[in-house]
């Protein structure tokens, strides 16, 4: 079983998590728009949880946000019982006063952080977390140092055990990394986006690179072609699918799939296969909430990465669709967006 340690906390946990932003359902987002994979079944959720454990996944990634706590709740219930073979990570909202959209005195922030992880500790059915992340990918600097020295005493106190941010802006996340008991950054890598400053920052500080969306929110799944008119999932719910970039997108995904064919592996394996070739501290969470996505997931743990030279390969098939996902082009995110 191919496995991989968590930053300079040194935990050996799965290379592979799941992520459990699909089982929390439905919820508003901070612009009010709904977040959301579809609708969830929550017994199929705690099935597809325990088949994860049974297949060797011991590294589960939630937040507070997600189904407005119903994830973590979720998550609790399925692992109560298998508390202590299981790492858990989950997120704290942004630390800042909404009435008048100002950070907070230090006295506050670590008032709100105590609050925040008694609830999420109270629904994961646990007494600690391991580790505990910044849900703000754009958090002012200066208040993300106060927000890390609150977490030190976090760690102090016993209710978590490391931290991290989930960001991808290096320049943000540099004096964060270099604290004590920060041991992950959670940031984009997949075969159409890398992110070289926060790659670099994480070789540099000993940490793990939790990677989130690892399928695009679903595009580089083959799930959707570009004929597909509308995405029945809240997160897609506005795609263009005709558009030119995602047309190109779909053309290297076939030429891809054709490719790891060969290989024996199915196209989602092929991507996360990638990931780790790309980089060895990347650990992927990607989202599931039925049963057989977390079996073909999960599979990848006994293929391993895959080859320097299919790396190469896929690099040239995606090198015009590939691009440096860091916030210093985040106006070309915001672009893409759009498309």
């Amino acid at each position: 079983m191919y496995t991989r340690k968590l930053g300079k906390s040194n935990i050996e946990i799965s290379a592979l998590g799941m992520g459990c932003f699909a089982i929390g359902g439905p919820f508003k987002g901070t612009n009010g728009n709904f977040l959301a994979y579809g609708s969830v079944n929550d017994k199929e959720s705690k099935k597809t949880i325990h088949k994860a454990i049974e297949l060797g996944v011991n590294f589960f990634d939630t937040a507070e946000a997600y189904g407005h706590g119903h994830s973590e709740e979720v998550l609790g219930q399925a692992l109560k019982d298998s508390r202590d073979e299981i790492v858990i990570a989950t997120k704290f909202r942004s630390v800042y006063d909404p009435k008048t959209q100002t950070n907070l005195e230090k006295q506050d922030i670590l008032k709100k952080l105590r609050k925040s992880v008694n609830n999420s500790l109270e629904r994961l059915q646990t007494d600690y977390i391991d580790i505990y992340q910044l849900h703000n990918a754009r958090q002012d600097s200066i208040s993300a140092l106060i927000i890390r020295d609150c977490l030190e005493e976090l760690v102090d106190d016993g209710k978590i055990r490391y931290y991290g941010w989930s960001t991808d802006d290096a320049s943000r996340a540099e004096q964060f990394a270099k604290s004590q008991h920060c041991t992950a950054l959670q940031y984009v890598l997949t075969v159409t986006r890398i992110n070289t400053p926060i790659a670099k920052l994480c070789e540099e500080n000993d940490l793990a690179g939790i990677i989130r969306s690892p399928f695009a929110s679903g595009t580089l799944t083959g799930k959707y072609t570009k004929d597909t008119k509308r995405s029945s999932d809240h997160m897609l719910s506005g795609t263009d699918f005709g558009t030119d970039r995602y047309i190109r997108t779909f053309q290297a995904l076939d030429q891809l799939k054709d490719l790891l064919q060969e290989q024996g592996r199915t196209l989602v394996q092929g991507i996360l296969g990638y990931i780790w070739a790309k980089n060895d501290r990347a650990i992927p969470i990607p989202g599931a909430k039925t049963v057989n996505q977390i079996t073909e997931n999960a599979k990848t743990l006994e293929l391993g990465p895959i080859s320097q030279q299919l790396m190469n390969e896929i690099d040239s098939i995606f090198s015009e669709l590939q691009v440096d996902f860091s916030y210093d082009n985040f106006a070309y995110y915001k672009q893409d967006k759009k498309d």
